[in-house]
């Protein structure tokens, strides 16, 4: 068994997050995916939208350098990341999803230089602390953080529609069956 590089490393953390979000909304219906049972004012499938929005954003945009139909304000582009369109159906979300997951492993295998430093606007940058040196590795660092920040908000929202934990979630995403 050899030990995965660091490359793979990222991706499989990465992996793991967005299936743990994919997994809060197995079995609902349009209607639940859209709900906000919770105290938070986000649906799951407003989860979906805003981490696959910053996945494209940072991997595939400012990593590999590829564009992307963004708007020119970081702070709108954000807001918008949160918007969930009448036709954006979950199977529409989900599928976007497996397309940024697959660009991101493109941009991310054809990387030469984890430690390349990567251009980031101002208006991204004034939200992190200061001083921060914006390397690819940083860059793929913080999508895992923020797939897993969504992850954990994405099994309140779920236990909060019907009470499935993301154990029990996981385990019907596999066939088998739940631990007690």
């Amino acid at each position: 068994m050899s030990v995965p590089d660091e490359r793979d490393l990222l991706l499989r953390l990465l992996a793991g997050q967005r299936t743990a979000l994919r997994n809060a909304l197995l079995g609902l219906t349009e209607e639940q995916a859209r709900a906000t049972p919770s105290a938070s004012e986000l649906s799951l499938s407003a989860l979906v939208q805003h981490v696959t929005q910053g996945e494209r954003a940072n991997v595939a945009g400012r990593i590999g350098r590829r564009p992307h139909a963004l708007e020119s304000d970081p702070q709108t582009e954000w807001m918008a990341g949160f918007t969930v369109a009448a036709g954006e159906t979950v199977e529409v979300l989900l599928d976007r999803q497996a397309a940024v997951a697959r660009e991101t492993e493109e941009v991310v295998r054809a990387e030469r230089d984890l430690d390349r430093v990567v251009d980031v606007p101002d208006g991204v940058a004034q939200w992190l602390p200061p001083g921060t040196v914006f390397t690819v590795r940083w860059l793929l660092l913080h999508q895992v953080e923020e797939q897993a920040r969504h992850a954990g908000h994405a099994d309140v929202i779920r236990e909060s529609i019907d009470g499935k934990g993301a154990w029990q979630l996981e385990a019907e995403a596999q066939g088998i069956a739940a631990p007690t």
